[in-house]
């Protein structure tokens, strides 16, 4: 029986596989668009060769001059391809496997691309060196008790040995846990495993991206924000302003959180971070140097994302604050005066996407041509995103009208219900935020106004028109296992409390993984010119249907398993397939050419009933200001 591999060496395998899959991704493309060209002086061969394959990949390579001082063959290639570690720490190799397949596809690939994979190279290397020390201290630590450990019999880093698999140690078994979301009137407990944590105290090796085309993004080596260690994300996880801790951004990291949130002021034309209750005093503390380079730099060190191997952007809430005053928010009553105002959201908002400018190489935004993925999302919040105020010239506006105006969009909106619940309009307003309607006055606590039973069509509608879906927790109020518990089942995707720590322990106990799939990040599907998602299906033949309904006519049906794209995921009706069973749908084209729906059951590593992590709500391809319901194809 092959023994269980470490976290630490299972790391380094979930780094390198997430490597491979994006190039596997990228063949799938080439040989799906481009065409078989032999090497310059060749003969045509005899028999039409299939394009990007691995006997093709590597006459591209040599032909090209792509990895200069190397003599590349279909083997390396496939090594790359399989993710064997000895050819994914180089970069060399792994560059130029990138550069055929954009070759073979007629797609560009330039040097923020390259240095891009660079930086994902240098990070499976480091997490191979931490895995080294940590099987070291292992050994050291467990001197009394009979382990057997397999000895690295070169100590060289840069020799082929360390191609070998992980070193397998004893663990502690871990068991997958899951949830179920379910209309109210079906009471069930809800079923999760107990899950084992191994905490690994060895932190990344930091790795420092070059700037954006766009310019001048700040190095990441000034950042207060340690580099990523080991941390499963929580994906349903928002850490509110925690005023209490000296560093609340690294200790929501810290804790998995996939949201975050602060409040800001505008305090002699900068902003200033204020995570305190309005009206009470705020700090001196910057918001560009405690937030955006603290993410940046866990960017840059985490291979291009916030925690690696997570493909969803990390959202990053900025609430809008008037300084210290003690009756609230007031602007003074000449409208001159009150345009200039600090107290002014408007002025605070555009202060705020002003600082975003040397960061935009990390923001998810939207420009003429759709949306453009980036790991951290920015989400302005407030009471006061829709007050009509001064805004000089003797008119008004509100924040929600001065972000509608952004031509290419960088900061979003926090929606409601009443405003924004059925509207199509995700391009700005990615999330709706709602208090927990069960807590009332002196933090008394009704279940029978659960937000399940309050909310229900409301965050099915939500979603359904693109929008996620945020329950909010009343400052002060303690935390209550059962409200996290609706929530889940009311399908919310991201929960808030007052502490960090019983959330995130509650959260890697009831709500751990997603819907499955292993969704890459949004990539241009050349052969049909709209912007996809590869995720990985569990089997071929799969049923795609008209409408996400088993009951609908069906539309046609995809072939082969493994890698297939996809535009956007909603919720229909529910499907079992085997052992998988699930109400959420994901839309891609089907082999003969029609559009529909594929059910989430059959993609690889199911969740219960849960969407597909990262993918598009609604349809990722509708340009801003398109209907976001999935059939303008």
């Amino acid at each position: 029986m092959q023994d269980t591999l470490s976290p630490w060496w299972t790391g380094v395998q979930d780094a390198a596989r997430l490597l491979a899959s994006q190039l596997n991704a990228a063949v799938t493309r080439a040989a799906e668009t481009g065409e078989y060209t032999p090497p310059p002086g060749s003969q045509p061969p005899r028999r039409r060769r299939r394009p990007a394959s691995l006997r093709h990949l590597a006459e591209v390579i040599r032909s090209h001059r792509l990895a200069p001082g190397m003599s590349v063959d279909k083997d390396d290639i496939a090594a790359v391809l399989g993710g064997e570690l000895r050819a994914v720490t180089n970069p060399v190799l792994v560059v130029a496997v990138a550069r055929a397949t954009h070759l073979v596809a007629g797609e560009p690939f330039g040097d923020r691309d390259a240095d891009r994979l660079v930086v994902a190279c240098a990070h499976v290397r480091a997490l191979i060196d931490t895995a080294r020390q940590a099987d070291e201290q292992a050994a050291r630590a467990s001197h009394s008790v009979a382990i057997t450990l397999y000895a690295d019999p070169d100590p060289d880093p840069d020799a082929d040995a360390d191609a070998d698999a992980g070193r397998p140690v004893r663990e502690p078994v871990v068991i997958d846990a899951y949830f179920t979301t379910r209309r109210p009137g079906r009471p069930r407990a809800l079923i999760a495993g107990a899950v084992g944590l191994i905490l690994v105290a060895a932190a990344v090796t930091l790795v420092v991206l070059r700037g954006p085309a766009s310019g001048g993004q700040p190095a990441a080596t000034a950042s207060p924000v340690d580099a990523p260690a080991v941390v499963t994300p929580r994906e349903h996880g928002h850490a509110g302003n925690e005023y209490r801790s000296a560093r609340p951004l690294q200790d929501a990291l810290d804790h998995g959180y996939t949201s975050v949130e602060t409040a800001v002021v505008l305090r002699n034309g900068s902003l200033a971070l204020c995570p305190r209750p309005e009206g009470a005093t705020c700090g001196e503390q910057p918001f560009p140097a405690a937030y955006l380079q603290g993410l940046n730099a866990r960017v840059s060190a985490a291979g291009g994302r916030v925690y690696p191997g997570y493909h969803q952007p990390v959202l990053l809430f900025v609430e809008i604050r008037c300084a210290e005053a003690a009756d609230g928010c007031r602007l003074p009553v000449n409208p001159a005066e009150a345009a200039a105002d600090e107290n002014n959201p408007l002025l605070v908002a555009r202060q705020l996407m002003s600082a975003l400018t040397p960061y935009r190489g990390m923001l998810f935004h939207t420009d003429s041509e759709g949306r453009k993925w980036g790991p951290v999302q920015l989400v302005v919040t407030g009471s006061h995103n829709d007050d009509q105020v001064p805004s000089g010239a003797g008119g008004h506006d509100s924040v929600r009208g001065l972000l509608s105006r952004q031509g290419d969009t960088y900061a979003f909106l926090d929606g409601s219900f009443g405003v924004d619940r059925d509207l199509y309009n995700a391009d700005l307003v990615p999330v709706i935020s709602v208090p927990d309607p069960a807590f009332g006055a002196n933090c008394a606590y009704d279940s029978g106004k659960s937000i399940q039973a309050v909310h229900w069509d409301d965050i099915a509608t939500a979603q359904n028109t693109g929008h996620h879906v945020r329950v909010t927790h009343p400052a002060g109020c303690p935390d209550r296992e059962d409200s996290w518990l609706d929530a889940i089942y009311a399908g919310v995707d991201y929960l808030s409390a007052g502490q960090l720590s019983p959330l995130s322990t509650w959260l890697g106990e009831n709500a751990v993984g997603g819907g499955g799939g292993n969704c890459a990040v949004p990539s241009w599907i050349a052969a049909k010119r709209v912007h996809g998602q590869y995720c990985t299906l569990v089997t071929g033949d799969v049923p795609v249907m008209t409408e996400p309904s088993d009951t609908s006519a069906r539309a046609g049906s995809l072939a082969g398993n493994g890698a297939h794209w996809f535009v956007g995921q909603q919720r229909g009706e529910l499907y079992t397939y085997r052992t998988a069973t699930n109400f959420w749908w994901a839309y891609t084209q089907a082999d003969n050419g029609q559009w529909g729906w594929v059910s989430l059951a059959y993609f690889t590593s199911p969740g219960r009933d849960q969407p597909a992590d990262g993918l598009q709500y609604g349809c990722y391809d509708v340009r801003p200001g398109e209907p976001d319901n999935c059939h303008p194809f």
